[in-house]
Parts: C-alpha cells; structure tokens; sequence
C-alpha cells in the first residue's frame, strides 16, 4: 500500500507515458509546430505523412533516417506525458496547482510542467518503468542547461522558462538553480548506461543539443568576491530579443541561437562538461564548491548560505559525476570531438590551474595557496563568461577525449584530497563550510555543524570504501541528528537560538577596544550603537543586515567630527557587527524556525536519500567482494534506517496516516505535508532494489540481497494487475510465492530448494534459463514494453535469503 502510494504521487508530480511506448502523431506534429515553426514547416509533408499512432523506435528510426540534427533534437526533447502538475504542496496556503488531464473537448491532455528541480527526479522513478524515454529526459535536462552551466527555474512541454524581475513583489527573485543539478543529472545517465547500453556512446559526440538562453548575467569574479550574495543581473535587452525569437519562430526562440536563424547545437560531450566546468571554477579546495549564485542549493532551508556558502554536498557529487564521465568517455569508438572554442579555452585553463597546484594535495594547505588556486578557477569562468557575453560561441575545435580525461582525473584528485580533509573527529563528514576573504591574498575556511546531506552525499561519492561506509553510518545513528522517539534522522541537530533579548549584544571588550563605538556611546549618538537600560551594549536595533550599518557609517563620515574614527575604525566595526549577529553562518529557516525543515525537524526527503545511499553502498560492497562482516554490517544499516520510515510506524507514533509519505516531523508535532515530497521517488528506487531487480550492461538479474522471508505468501492468493495492454488480469499465486510488476510485465518469484532458474513465459511459448540473469536481448523487449515477454517466474533458493523477520 505505501509502494502504491508512492508511485501516485511521483506520477502526481511528474506525470505518467500516455500509452507506454507508443506515439501520437497529432500530438508530435503540435510539439514540433509550437516548438519551432520553420522546422515543422521544412517537414510538413513528412510529418502528415506519419501512421496516426507510432511505435516510439519506429518514429526514432525515421527521425534519424532525414539526418537533420534540428528535427533529432526535436524528436529527443518529446515527452509524450499526462497527468503532470506544477510543483506545490497542498498544505503551503501560496501554493497553488492543478493537474489538466482532459481538454475541453474531453481529449486526453498530453502535457507536463513543473521545477525543474522536482520534475527531474520523479522522471528518475518513472523511467524504472519506461526505460526507453531515458534519453530523452536526458537530453530535455542537457538542453535546459545554459552556456554558463546552470539551469533556469521551470520546465514544459513547451520549453523553458525563468524568473523576471518584479519590482513590487517581496517574494520574487531572479536567480538560476544549480540545485540538484549534477547529482541528478549523473544517476539519469547511469539509468542510461544501465538500462540501454550504447546508447550514450552513440549520442556522445553528436551536434544534437542546445543551450538555453535566459537574459542573467553573472558578475565578474572580483565582484563575486566583493559581494558574494548579490551576482546575477536582468539583462533587459536579452530579454527582448529571446521574446522577439519566440514570436517569431516559437519556444525554441528561448534558446541560444546562430547567427544564421537556427537554434545553436553543440555535442552531448560538451553539454556534460560544461555543468562540470562550472562548478569546478568555483572549487575552493579544502572547503567545497562555492555558492555564489542566487538559489544556489537543492536544500530550501539552507538557502541563505548563498554568498559566503561552501558545499560539500556538491562537491562529493561532483566527484562521483566526474568519475562516471572519465569511465563513459573512456569506452572505446570516440576518440575526438567538437567542442565550442570558448569552451575548450575555460577548459584549458582549468587544467592548468588544477595541474599546477598538486603539490598541497594530502599535505599542508594555506589559505594563501587555496586563495591563489581559487583566483585561477574563478578568473577562469569570468573571462569564458565576458567572451559569451559579448560575442557568443565563435565555432568548434576538435579536442582528443584524453583531453577530457585528463579534467575528469585531475579534478578528481584535488576533490579526494578536499573530502578527505572535511572527515570530521566524530566520524562524520561536513557538509557546508564558509568562506572568509580577510584580505586580498587569502581565502580561510570556516566549518558549520554537522547536517545529514553531508553524510548521504559522502556515502555516495566514490571514494569511500564499504567500512568506511559503513563508519559513517554508524556514526550517524551516535550522532544529535537521531531522534530516537522516531527512529530517524534530522537534517540538522536541533539548536536551541537565544532568546530575543540576547540578541543584538556587543561584547563589552569589542566596545573598549574600538575607540569610535566609545566616542558614539560618549556622545549619545546612537545611529550605530546604544546602550540598553541594563548597560549592555547594542547595535541600532532598526539595522537590517550590515549594509544598514555601512551606511550609517558612511553618514557618519560626512561629518567632520567622526570623519578620522570612522575612517581608522570602519572595519573593526564591521567585524564586531558580525561577531554579534554571525550572518556568515546563517543557514535560514533551518536555524531560526520550528516548522517546515527546522529546528528538530526530520526531512523524510533526505531520510530517503540515505536510505537509496545506504542500499547502493551495500550492492557495490557485495559486488566488489568487500569482507563479508562490511557487507552484513551494511545489510543491517539498510534495514534499521528502513524501519525509521513512516508506514512502518502506528498512526501515534508517526503523527499522521502512515502509508503516506509527508515533507516533514517537527518536533513539536507529528508528521507534516502529505505526498507531494520527492520521499517517494526514492522509496520506489529502494523498493525495486529490495525485491532483487537489479539492471547492468541491459540485462535484469534478480539478486535477492535485501528480500525478506517474510515477503513470501503463506497461502495461496489471487492477485490482480493491469497487463500491457491495460486489461486487469489475475494470476493465482501459491504459498511461497510473491509477484510483483516490473515494466508492466509480471514477475513471480518462488522459493525453491534447487538452483536458481529463469521462465520467460512469452505468446510462443516457454523459454527456461539457468541462473539468475535474464540476457540483454529478453531485457531489452521487457523495457520495450513489446508484449513478447508476458510473465517470468523466478525460482529463487530460499539459502539465499539472508534477511530474518525483523532485520533492524
């Protein structure tokens, strides 16, 4: 039942494949006539002359057959979804959705919209279901991604879209979302790698995909340093000229063009890179990647980290990103591929800084030398950002793949060094740091309290081997972040903030020592500092942040008596003030509120990206033969933080219905939120990994490392489903069985004494295989959703079960 839940709302928030793999072509004809008019135009004929209703690979095979790298990229960026809605919780009262399924005619609407943060991650569990779609949510994702390697705010059917200034709204703010931006990238092309080997090596090196083109500009990095938490611009002109594109030629007018009236492509390789470039330059060795751009981390709560933020959690994906791209771009067949001039210069440059600063790697590291490595990456960025700016991407330059290996391996040995450094004495790993620019030539690293995103992202990035991963998790369940009443974990340690009148004091030594904050006090004049009636010192309580007090100051310095203090003791000043409010070290609600991902709030999100990382720690111990105590070790870890989970609590302890899955558990109050919470797209991944389906190289095996006993049937039953054709069927299930649908197409398991066997049951008859894979060609026609696999019965040894009842 809660498995049932989570796929409702994943299919709520992402929407579901109109008719598995088939396409309609009035459908696809309207995709293509919105997306770009002088494309459907070129095809009229053609396109009218396609079968009413066509199987996905047969419209694939005559896309490609025309050879236009335009009508591809069309045809790659189509999703022939329903049932989709935009993002927002019911229970959030400035929220507001709804889901359009029939128009008003009464046809079935085919359509999706939503974050792009939150549609991307659905898609993930989805594609468990439709494989086949994955490249193309992979280059939907490639292609919402912009020269500068972020992305914009919303995705459609119909493009992309971002947020514009609005002067007279408090709530509006422009900005580009980085968040989630490699992670979820890199587990969409390990889907793909997995599902639909090839196809990735096939697309690597073609001119099928585009830029996205929203009017932001980023600063320069002097100015980035100068002021961290206010970067990007509206770029009005930008902005008219994209709208006079769409007008003229429709949505795809919203993406970089050429000069000659034709969307720009560049290769898949280039798409992948460029995100990893962009994060790269804002690498702070020692510290994570830099967080300098509005909106800058998946995590709402830790928001105003934006400035003077440092994530490790980026840069622990990053490493497991990079990893990935060195052993796909390592496979044979590509061996050069074109690449955008300016690119290739900001790549280069990276390199060079990278290579050239490996001396420090596992040694001593100064914050003179993380300073000059940070000026090289971010000097980097600015000038590839100031050519993009003022004149486009000129062309290509063919580059050798070693080129790309080369970043990949290099970047990965300063982000080893870095992950290793941020272990903390308890076991755990940080998560974010901050960054302080004291003078000109130095960069010091400041560490925040521990948070459980860190954990996960450091169970996850490659580098830890299954004790260690096993340590962390240990060291997790001893840590504040357990709450023991729910079996689970915070995102943070639940901090008790001071009381309103401890707020705003000023150390009585920080007054002594600063002769201008003694003459103000003297003087009774109080637009910078006051003291109270219990003779504590304070700053003006109407100030809002510290450029309220920089002002201040600069009226002061208009006058001839406080001229010559302010101007010796300005600075001193500043550092007092933040001293006292510490807004370096703001996170946001996280720290200040009760509700929502706050104080001693659980984020069952996060719990459910533990519980994914715990599960893939424990398949990569067992198939890298880590000792057998590691892999038992981890086995329980699994099972334990599973049994935090809401359905498997009573209605008293979880606070709410427990088959649903909910945003949040404050502390004051039982769960918060019902359904709409990405928790549900990672309970269906640990789901199908719990019953044993595991896919690699095409081809399913079922591996039953985490299947309990008591999953099985006692007795016999009759189970009802829905076929591939959309028929309810039954299947009379005996005792020792389970069964379960994967693609639609049923899968029963059965205990058995012997070895482990494979029956294909198909319209042509029964086929047994011995072991436990069922082959790339069986797979590949179960993920097609063909119909030519109609039931596999699995005969699974009941030695193999290895987990008890009660596994936690």
């Amino acid at each position: 039942a809660h498995h049932f839940a989570n796929v409702m709302y994943n299919v709520m928030r992402g929407g579901v494949f109109t008719s598995g793999a088939v396409v309609d072509r009035n459908d696809f004809v309207a995709f293509v006539e919105r997306r770009n008019g002088p494309v459907a135009q070129r095809y009229r004929p053609w396109l009218d002359g396609l079968p009413p209703s066509i199987d996905r690979a047969d419209l694939r095979q005559r896309v490609h057959g025309r050879e236009d790298p335009q009508l591809t990229r069309l045809f790659l960026d189509y999703l022939p979804l329903t049932f989709s809605r935009r993002h927002g919780d019911p229970s959030r009262p400035w929220n507001a959705f709804s889901i359009r399924v029939r128009d008003t005619e009464g046809q079935p609407i085919v359509y999706y919209e939503g974050n792009w943060r939150d549609i991307f991650q659905n898609w993930e569990a989805l594609c468990l279901s439709f494989p086949e779609f994955l490249p193309h949510v992979v280059s939907v994702f490639l292609n919402a991604s912009t020269p500068e390697g972020f992305n914009p705010y919303r995705i459609t059917s119909d493009g992309i879209d971002w947020e514009v200034p609005e002067p007279d709204n408090p709530w509006s703010n422009i900005g580009y979302w980085g968040d989630h931006q490699i992670v979820y990238l890199l587990r969409l092309l390990e889907a793909t790698r997995s599902f639909l080997p090839g196809t990735l090596n096939d697309m690597l090196g073609r001119a099928w995909f585009s830029y996205a083109d929203p009017p932001y500009r980023l600063d320069g990095y002097e100015d980035l340093v100068a002021n961290p938490k206010d970067t990007i611009h509206y770029d009005v002109s930008a902005a008219d000229a994209v709208r006079a594109r769409v007008d003229a030629f429709g949505q795809d007018g919203s993406l970089v063009w050429t000069p000659d009236n034709d969307v720009l492509l560049v290769t898949m390789v280039e798409k992948l890179i460029v995100p990893a470039l962009s994060k790269l330059s804002n690498f702070v060795p020692g510290g994570g990647i830099w967080m300098n751009t509005q909106r800058p981390e998946w995590n709402d709560a830790n928001n105003a980290l934006v400035g003077h933020g440092l994530s490790m959690v980026t840069l622990c994906h990053l490493r497991s990103y990079l990893g990935f791209l060195e052993l796909l771009l390592a496979e044979p067949g590509l061996t050069r591929v074109e690449i955008s001039t300016e690119v290739v210069d900001w790549m280069a440059a990276i390199v060079t800084t990278l290579r050239d600063n490996t001396d420090h790697l596992g040694g001593e590291l100064s914050d003179e030398r993380r300073r000059e490595i940070l000026d090289g990456l971010g000097a980097a960025f600015a000038d590839y950002r100031s050519k993009l700016y003022s004149k486009g991407l000129s062309g290509t330059t063919p580059v050798p793949t070693d080129t790309f290996l080369e970043l990949c391996q290099i970047a990965v040995e300063h982000l080893d060094d870095t992950i290793r450094r941020n272990r903390r004495p308890d076991g755990l790993f940080h998560s974010y740091n901050l960054i302080h620019f004291d003078d000109s030539s130095s960069a010091r690293v400041e560490p925040l309290y521990e948070m459980l995103e860190g954990q996960v992202a450091a169970l996850s990035s490659g580098l830890l081997t299954a004790q260690e991963r096993l340590d962390v998790l240990e060291s997790l369940f001893n840590s504040s972040m357990y709450r023991h009443d729910q079996q689970s974990f915070m995102l943070y340690p639940a901090r008790r903030p001071p009381p309103f009148l401890e707020k705003n004091v000023i150390p009585d030594s920080h007054v002594a020592g600063n002769p201008l904050l003694n003459a103000l006090l003297a003087a009774g004049e109080g637009s910078v500092v006051l003291a109270d009636r219990d003779g504590r010192y304070r700053f003006n309580p109407e100030f809002l942040n510290a450029n309220d007090l920089e002002a201040a100051l600069e009226s002061l310095a208009g006058h001839e008596r406080w001229n010559p203090l302010v101007a010796d003791h300005r600075q001193a000043t500043m550092v007092t003030y933040e001293h006292v409010f510490g807004h370096h070290a703001y996170t946001g609600r996280s720290g200040s509120m009760y509700g929502y991902e706050g104080i001693g709030s659980i984020y069952w999100h996060m719990v459910g990206k533990l519980l994914v990382a715990a599960q893939e720690s424990l398949f990569e111990a067992a198939e890298q033969g880590a000792p057998s105590d590691a892999v038992r070790g981890l086995t329980a870890m699994y099972w334990r933080i599973r049994s935090g989970l809401g359905f498997e609590k009573t209605a008293a302890e979880f606070g709410a219905f427990p088959i649903d899955a909910y945003s949040h558990t404050p502390a004051h109050a039982g769960a918060r939120q019902p359904g709409m919470t990405g928790q549900v797209k990672e309970e269906i991944i640990t789901r199908i990994g719990e019953l044993g389906v595991r896919v690699s190289n095409g081809s399913i095996r079922f591996e039953p490392l985490l299947l309990r006993r008591t999953e099985f049937l006692t007795e016999e039953a009759r189970w009802r489903f829905v076929d591939l054709t959309e028929q309810q069927r039954e299947l009379e299930l005996p005792a020792g069985s389970l069964a379960f649908t994967f693609c639609q197409v049923p899968i029963v398991y059965r205990l058995t004494d012997a070895e482990p066997t494979i029956t294909v049951v198909s319209p042509t008859g029964n086929h047994t295989i011995k072991g436990d894979e069922l082959g790339a060609e069986r797979s590949r026609l179960l993920f097609g959703r063909t119909g030519e696999v109609i039931r596999i019965e699995v005969a699974i040894p009941e030695a193999s079960i290895l987990v008890d009842e009660d596994p936690a």
